[in-house]
Protein backbone atom coordinates (compact mmCIF):
# COMPACT_ATOMS: atom_id res chain seq x y z
CA UNK A 1 0.00 0.00 0.00
CA UNK A 2 1.14 3.41 -1.03
CA UNK A 3 1.57 6.11 1.33
CA UNK A 4 0.91 9.84 0.93
CA UNK A 5 4.56 11.51 1.71
CA UNK A 6 2.53 14.45 2.60
CA UNK A 7 1.16 11.97 5.27
CA UNK A 8 4.65 11.24 6.56
CA UNK A 9 5.98 13.63 9.51
CA UNK A 10 9.25 14.75 9.03
CA UNK A 11 11.92 14.79 11.38
CA UNK A 12 11.67 16.92 14.38
CA UNK A 13 14.14 19.64 14.13
CA UNK A 14 15.87 20.13 17.63
CA UNK A 15 17.20 23.77 16.87
CA UNK A 16 13.58 25.00 15.58
CA UNK A 17 12.19 23.21 18.76
CA UNK A 18 14.65 25.22 20.62
CA UNK A 19 13.99 28.41 18.71
CA UNK A 20 9.85 28.39 19.66
CA UNK A 21 10.99 27.41 23.26
CA UNK A 22 12.74 30.79 23.76
CA UNK A 23 10.36 33.14 21.95
CA UNK A 24 7.32 31.29 23.95
CA UNK A 25 9.53 31.84 27.27
CA UNK A 26 9.73 35.34 26.58
CA UNK A 27 6.30 36.22 25.61
CA UNK A 28 4.19 37.78 27.56
CA UNK A 29 0.63 36.86 29.01
CA UNK A 30 -1.77 36.66 25.94
CA UNK A 31 0.84 36.35 23.37
CA UNK A 32 1.78 33.20 23.42
CA UNK A 33 -0.97 31.84 20.55
CA UNK A 34 0.32 34.75 18.16
CA UNK A 35 3.99 33.16 19.24
CA UNK A 36 2.65 29.83 17.99
CA UNK A 37 1.11 30.92 14.62
CA UNK A 38 3.58 33.46 13.86
CA UNK A 39 6.13 30.67 13.97
CA UNK A 40 4.04 27.65 12.49
CA UNK A 41 2.59 29.47 9.32
CA UNK A 42 5.55 29.14 6.75
CA UNK A 43 5.06 25.36 7.84
CA UNK A 44 1.09 25.48 7.36
CA UNK A 45 1.77 26.45 3.76
CA UNK A 46 3.75 23.46 3.04
CA UNK A 47 1.91 20.39 2.02
CA UNK A 48 2.39 18.13 5.58
CA UNK A 49 0.94 18.41 8.76
CA UNK A 50 3.69 17.92 10.36
CA UNK A 51 2.70 21.79 12.21
CA UNK A 52 0.41 19.57 14.35
CA UNK A 53 2.52 17.96 16.30
CA UNK A 54 4.57 20.99 16.88
CA UNK A 55 1.74 22.64 18.27
CA UNK A 56 0.60 19.81 20.51
CA UNK A 57 4.27 18.91 22.13
CA UNK A 58 4.95 23.06 22.83
CA UNK A 59 1.61 22.59 24.46
CA UNK A 60 3.11 19.87 26.66
CA UNK A 61 6.23 21.77 27.22
CA UNK A 62 4.66 24.87 28.29
CA UNK A 63 1.20 23.95 29.69
CA UNK A 64 -0.46 26.22 28.14
CA UNK A 65 -4.06 26.11 28.77
CA UNK A 66 -6.92 24.69 27.04
CA UNK A 67 -8.12 28.47 25.50
CA UNK A 68 -4.68 28.69 24.25
CA UNK A 69 -4.29 25.72 22.59
CA UNK A 70 -7.88 25.97 21.75
CA UNK A 71 -7.18 29.27 19.91
CA UNK A 72 -4.03 28.27 18.14
CA UNK A 73 -5.78 25.26 16.52
CA UNK A 74 -8.41 27.43 15.01
CA UNK A 75 -6.12 30.13 13.56
CA UNK A 76 -3.85 27.49 11.86
CA UNK A 77 -6.77 25.47 10.53
CA UNK A 78 -7.86 28.76 9.07
CA UNK A 79 -4.57 29.56 7.87
CA UNK A 80 -4.32 26.06 6.31
CA UNK A 81 -7.59 26.36 4.62
CA UNK A 82 -6.60 30.01 3.04
CA UNK A 83 -3.21 28.13 1.80
CA UNK A 84 -5.44 24.83 0.83
CA UNK A 85 -3.96 22.18 2.41
CA UNK A 86 -5.62 19.40 3.06
CA UNK A 87 -7.60 17.65 5.63
CA UNK A 88 -6.80 15.59 7.81
CA UNK A 89 -7.02 11.91 6.95
CA UNK A 90 -7.15 8.25 8.12
CA UNK A 91 -3.71 7.72 8.13
CA UNK A 92 -3.11 11.06 10.40
CA UNK A 93 -4.91 9.50 12.91
CA UNK A 94 -3.56 5.73 12.53
CA UNK A 95 -0.10 7.48 13.36
CA UNK A 96 -1.55 8.65 16.37
CA UNK A 97 -3.06 5.26 17.17
CA UNK A 98 -2.63 4.49 20.91
CA UNK A 99 -0.94 7.81 20.74
CA UNK A 100 -0.77 10.51 23.60
CA UNK A 101 -4.21 11.94 24.68
CA UNK A 102 -3.07 15.20 23.62
CA UNK A 103 -1.51 14.61 20.67
CA UNK A 104 -5.10 13.32 19.55
CA UNK A 105 -7.14 15.83 21.22
CA UNK A 106 -5.00 18.86 19.48
CA UNK A 107 -5.78 16.95 15.98
CA UNK A 108 -9.53 16.23 16.91
CA UNK A 109 -9.53 20.41 16.99
CA UNK A 110 -7.53 21.02 14.16
CA UNK A 111 -9.27 18.49 12.23
CA UNK A 112 -13.00 19.37 13.24
CA UNK A 113 -12.00 23.52 12.63
CA UNK A 114 -11.07 22.46 9.02
CA UNK A 115 -14.38 20.57 8.47
CA UNK A 116 -16.23 23.43 9.90
CA UNK A 117 -14.61 25.76 7.73
CA UNK A 118 -15.34 24.19 4.73
CA UNK A 119 -19.06 23.45 6.12
CA UNK A 120 -18.53 19.73 5.76
CA UNK A 121 -21.58 19.05 8.14
CA UNK A 122 -21.96 15.18 7.58
CA UNK A 123 -18.54 14.63 7.79
CA UNK A 124 -18.04 16.12 11.09
CA UNK A 125 -20.81 14.98 12.41
CA UNK A 126 -19.77 11.29 11.55
CA UNK A 127 -16.10 11.80 13.17
CA UNK A 128 -17.61 13.47 16.19
CA UNK A 129 -19.08 10.46 16.79
CA UNK A 130 -15.40 8.46 17.75
CA UNK A 131 -14.62 11.85 18.99
CA UNK A 132 -17.11 11.81 21.32
CA UNK A 133 -16.69 8.38 22.65
CA UNK A 134 -12.39 9.44 23.15
CA UNK A 135 -12.90 13.48 24.50
CA UNK A 136 -16.49 12.81 25.75
CA UNK A 137 -16.13 15.96 28.27
CA UNK A 138 -14.36 18.05 26.04
CA UNK A 139 -16.70 21.39 25.28
CA UNK A 140 -14.94 22.43 22.01
CA UNK A 141 -15.44 18.24 21.10
CA UNK A 142 -18.87 19.08 22.04
CA UNK A 143 -19.21 22.56 19.95
CA UNK A 144 -17.91 20.46 17.04
CA UNK A 145 -20.37 17.90 17.32
CA UNK A 146 -23.27 20.16 17.99
CA UNK A 147 -22.07 22.13 14.24
CA UNK A 148 -22.35 19.20 12.61
CA UNK A 149 -25.79 18.13 13.74
CA UNK A 150 -27.09 21.89 13.74
CA UNK A 151 -25.83 22.12 10.26
CA UNK A 152 -27.31 18.79 8.78
CA UNK A 153 -30.20 19.24 10.78
CA UNK A 154 -29.94 16.65 13.25
CA UNK A 155 -32.60 16.06 16.42
CA UNK A 156 -29.07 15.97 18.26
CA UNK A 157 -28.18 19.54 17.74
CA UNK A 158 -30.06 21.53 20.18
CA UNK A 159 -29.48 18.98 22.91
CA UNK A 160 -25.48 18.92 21.83
CA UNK A 161 -25.30 22.95 21.87
CA UNK A 162 -27.12 23.59 25.09
CA UNK A 163 -24.08 20.91 26.21
CA UNK A 164 -21.90 22.16 24.83
CA UNK A 165 -22.49 25.69 26.25
CA UNK A 166 -22.79 24.14 29.95
CA UNK A 167 -20.05 23.08 29.97
CA UNK A 168 -17.38 23.73 32.95
CA UNK A 169 -14.55 24.67 30.19
CA UNK A 170 -16.85 26.20 27.87
CA UNK A 171 -15.11 28.68 26.29
CA UNK A 172 -15.02 31.74 23.55
CA UNK A 173 -14.01 29.45 20.82
CA UNK A 174 -16.83 26.71 21.90
CA UNK A 175 -19.24 29.46 22.05
CA UNK A 176 -18.43 30.80 18.49
CA UNK A 177 -18.36 27.17 16.99
CA UNK A 178 -21.66 26.96 18.78
CA UNK A 179 -23.33 30.12 17.44
CA UNK A 180 -21.63 29.56 13.96
CA UNK A 181 -23.85 26.52 13.82
CA UNK A 182 -26.70 28.47 15.18
CA UNK A 183 -26.63 30.35 12.14
CA UNK A 184 -26.79 27.42 9.89
CA UNK A 185 -30.00 26.08 11.85
CA UNK A 186 -32.73 28.30 10.40
CA UNK A 187 -34.94 24.72 11.25
CA UNK A 188 -35.52 25.78 14.39
CA UNK A 189 -38.10 27.91 15.67
CA UNK A 190 -36.55 30.06 17.87
CA UNK A 191 -33.11 30.47 16.47
CA UNK A 192 -32.49 34.23 16.43
CA UNK A 193 -33.34 34.45 19.83
CA UNK A 194 -30.85 31.16 20.45
CA UNK A 195 -28.18 33.58 18.53
CA UNK A 196 -28.68 36.42 20.65
CA UNK A 197 -28.95 34.90 24.05
CA UNK A 198 -25.15 33.51 22.97
CA UNK A 199 -23.52 36.53 21.49
CA UNK A 200 -24.68 38.09 24.80
CA UNK A 201 -23.02 35.55 26.81
CA UNK A 202 -19.79 36.17 24.55
CA UNK A 203 -19.89 40.04 25.45
CA UNK A 204 -20.57 39.41 28.77
CA UNK A 205 -16.98 37.54 28.30
CA UNK A 206 -15.43 40.50 26.89
CA UNK A 207 -14.77 38.78 23.46
CA UNK A 208 -16.05 41.27 21.46
CA UNK A 209 -14.96 39.63 18.10
CA UNK A 210 -16.54 40.96 14.06
CA UNK A 211 -17.63 37.80 13.95
CA UNK A 212 -20.28 38.38 17.43
CA UNK A 213 -21.85 41.49 15.64
CA UNK A 214 -22.15 39.82 12.70
CA UNK A 215 -24.30 36.98 13.92
CA UNK A 216 -25.91 39.35 15.79
CA UNK A 217 -27.16 41.33 12.94
CA UNK A 218 -27.93 38.42 11.38
CA UNK A 219 -30.54 37.38 14.29
CA UNK A 220 -31.95 41.00 14.72
CA UNK A 221 -32.32 40.64 11.10
CA UNK A 222 -34.65 37.83 11.19
CA UNK A 223 -36.26 39.39 14.13
CA UNK A 224 -37.25 42.46 12.09
CA UNK A 225 -35.27 44.86 14.30
CA UNK A 226 -33.60 46.34 10.48
CA UNK A 227 -32.06 49.65 12.68
CA UNK A 228 -30.16 47.66 15.24
CA UNK A 229 -29.41 44.99 12.80
CA UNK A 230 -27.62 47.55 10.51
CA UNK A 231 -26.00 48.95 13.89
CA UNK A 232 -24.46 45.63 14.73
CA UNK A 233 -23.34 44.68 11.22
CA UNK A 234 -21.80 48.47 10.40
CA UNK A 235 -19.90 47.35 13.91
CA UNK A 236 -18.57 44.12 12.53
CA UNK A 237 -16.98 45.73 9.41
CA UNK A 238 -15.63 48.69 11.66
CA UNK A 239 -13.59 46.03 13.58
CA UNK A 240 -12.62 44.62 10.64
CA UNK A 241 -8.92 43.96 9.76
CA UNK A 242 -7.03 44.60 6.36
CA UNK A 243 -6.41 41.48 4.01
CA UNK A 244 -9.69 39.76 5.67
CA UNK A 245 -11.45 40.60 1.80
CA UNK A 246 -13.51 37.52 1.88
CA UNK A 247 -15.06 37.99 5.54
CA UNK A 248 -15.45 41.67 4.39
CA UNK A 249 -17.72 41.01 1.63
CA UNK A 250 -19.97 38.19 3.53
CA UNK A 251 -20.08 41.54 6.12
CA UNK A 252 -21.59 43.47 3.31
CA UNK A 253 -23.54 41.16 1.64
CA UNK A 254 -25.77 41.17 5.10
CA UNK A 255 -25.94 44.47 5.14
CA UNK A 256 -27.11 44.81 1.45
CA UNK A 257 -30.01 42.07 2.88
CA UNK A 258 -30.95 43.76 5.64
CA UNK A 259 -31.29 46.97 3.89
CA UNK A 260 -32.97 44.62 0.76
CA UNK A 261 -34.93 42.60 3.79
CA UNK A 262 -36.23 46.11 4.92
CA UNK A 263 -37.45 47.55 2.36
CA UNK A 264 -39.62 44.35 1.23
CA UNK A 265 -41.15 44.49 4.55
CA UNK A 266 -41.74 48.31 4.30
CA UNK A 267 -43.45 47.58 0.65
CA UNK A 268 -45.53 44.43 2.29
CA UNK A 269 -46.79 46.84 5.52
CA UNK A 270 -47.76 49.57 2.63
CA UNK A 271 -49.37 46.64 0.15
CA UNK A 272 -51.27 45.34 3.58
CA UNK A 273 -52.72 48.43 4.37
CA UNK A 274 -53.77 49.20 0.33
CA UNK A 275 -55.58 46.19 0.50
CA UNK A 276 -56.80 46.31 4.00
CA UNK A 277 -58.18 50.01 2.50
CA UNK A 278 -59.58 48.68 -0.65
CA UNK A 279 -61.26 45.68 1.34
CA UNK A 280 -62.55 47.82 4.15
CA UNK A 281 -64.47 50.25 1.44
CA UNK A 282 -65.67 47.32 -0.71
CA UNK A 283 -66.93 45.71 2.65
CA UNK A 284 -68.79 49.28 3.56
CA UNK A 285 -70.26 49.51 0.10
CA UNK A 286 -71.90 46.01 0.11
CA UNK A 287 -72.96 46.78 3.81
CA UNK A 288 -75.00 49.72 2.41
CA UNK A 289 -76.09 48.00 -0.64
CA UNK A 290 -77.20 45.43 1.53
CA UNK A 291 -79.11 47.53 3.80
CA UNK A 292 -80.85 49.51 1.06
CA UNK A 293 -82.10 46.03 -0.49
CA UNK A 294 -83.26 45.12 3.40
CA UNK A 295 -84.66 48.36 3.68
CA UNK A 296 -86.64 48.02 0.76
CA UNK A 297 -87.62 44.82 1.61
CA UNK A 298 -89.05 45.71 4.87
CA UNK A 299 -90.69 48.57 3.27
CA UNK A 300 -92.22 46.02 1.16
CA UNK A 301 -93.45 43.55 3.79
CA UNK A 302 -94.93 46.75 6.04
CA UNK A 303 -97.26 47.86 2.55
CA UNK A 304 -98.35 44.00 2.62
CA UNK A 305 -99.15 43.70 5.81
CA UNK A 306 -100.83 47.61 6.21
CA UNK A 307 -102.80 46.90 2.41
CA UNK A 308 -104.10 43.40 4.19
CA UNK A 309 -105.28 44.99 7.55
CA UNK A 310 -106.98 47.53 5.72
CA UNK A 311 -108.61 44.87 3.25
CA UNK A 312 -109.95 43.07 6.73
CA UNK A 313 -110.90 46.00 8.24
CA UNK A 314 -112.74 47.39 5.12
CA UNK A 315 -114.68 43.94 4.43
CA UNK A 316 -115.84 43.80 8.70
CA UNK A 317 -116.88 46.97 7.80
CA UNK A 318 -119.30 46.36 5.15
CA UNK A 319 -120.87 43.06 6.93
CA UNK A 320 -121.07 45.50 10.03
CA UNK A 321 -123.10 47.65 7.28
CA UNK A 322 -124.79 44.63 5.45
CA UNK A 323 -126.03 43.25 8.73
CA UNK A 324 -127.48 46.13 10.01
CA UNK A 325 -128.92 47.28 6.69
CA UNK A 326 -130.56 43.46 7.00
CA UNK A 327 -131.77 44.07 10.44
CA UNK A 328 -133.32 47.01 9.15
CA UNK A 329 -134.95 45.55 6.14
CA UNK A 330 -136.41 42.46 7.88
CA UNK A 331 -138.32 45.45 10.18
CA UNK A 332 -138.94 46.81 7.21
CA UNK A 333 -140.55 44.39 5.96
CA UNK A 334 -142.48 42.94 9.19
CA UNK A 335 -144.20 46.45 9.84
CA UNK A 336 -145.31 45.90 5.99
CA UNK A 337 -149.22 46.22 5.94
CA UNK A 338 -149.89 45.39 2.27
CA UNK A 339 -148.49 42.98 -0.45
CA UNK A 340 -147.02 45.76 -2.36
CA UNK A 341 -144.83 46.87 0.79
CA UNK A 342 -143.60 44.09 1.49
CA UNK A 343 -142.67 43.43 -1.71
CA UNK A 344 -140.81 47.26 -1.96
CA UNK A 345 -139.21 46.30 0.91
CA UNK A 346 -138.08 42.86 -0.60
CA UNK A 347 -137.21 44.24 -3.39
CA UNK A 348 -134.64 47.17 -1.40
CA UNK A 349 -133.34 44.27 0.60
CA UNK A 350 -132.14 42.00 -2.63
CA UNK A 351 -130.65 45.78 -3.75
CA UNK A 352 -128.82 46.36 -1.14
CA UNK A 353 -127.34 43.06 -1.24
CA UNK A 354 -126.02 42.99 -4.57
CA UNK A 355 -124.62 46.46 -3.97
CA UNK A 356 -122.83 44.70 -0.87
CA UNK A 357 -121.61 41.84 -3.07
CA UNK A 358 -120.32 44.58 -5.34
CA UNK A 359 -118.50 46.35 -2.74
CA UNK A 360 -117.02 43.39 -1.41
CA UNK A 361 -115.68 42.30 -4.78
CA UNK A 362 -113.89 45.63 -5.35
CA UNK A 363 -112.30 45.81 -1.73
CA UNK A 364 -110.77 42.81 -2.73
CA UNK A 365 -109.79 43.36 -5.61
CA UNK A 366 -107.95 47.22 -5.03
CA UNK A 367 -104.44 47.68 -5.00
CA UNK A 368 -103.25 50.60 -3.06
Amino acid sequence: MSVDPAAVPRPRDPQDDAALDRRLADAGPGQRVAVLVEHLAPRVATASLDWIGVLSAATARHELTMAEVRTAATDLAWLAREHGQRFPGGTDWDALHGGAYLDRLVLAYVHGQRLRFDFKFESLQSRSHHWLAEFGGDALILGLAAFGALGSRSGRGLDLYREAIASPDADSKTRHVCMHGLWFADHLPDQAELMLELSNQLMATGALDANVFFRRASALRKLGRFEQALDEVDRAIAMLGPGHNAVHQDYVRERELIVLTRQLHGYAQELTREVGATAAEQAERRVREASAALTEKVESAQRVVTEGTLKVVEILGLFVTLAGFVVGSGAVVVKAGTFGERAAAMGLVLVGCLLFFGLLRFVTNFRR
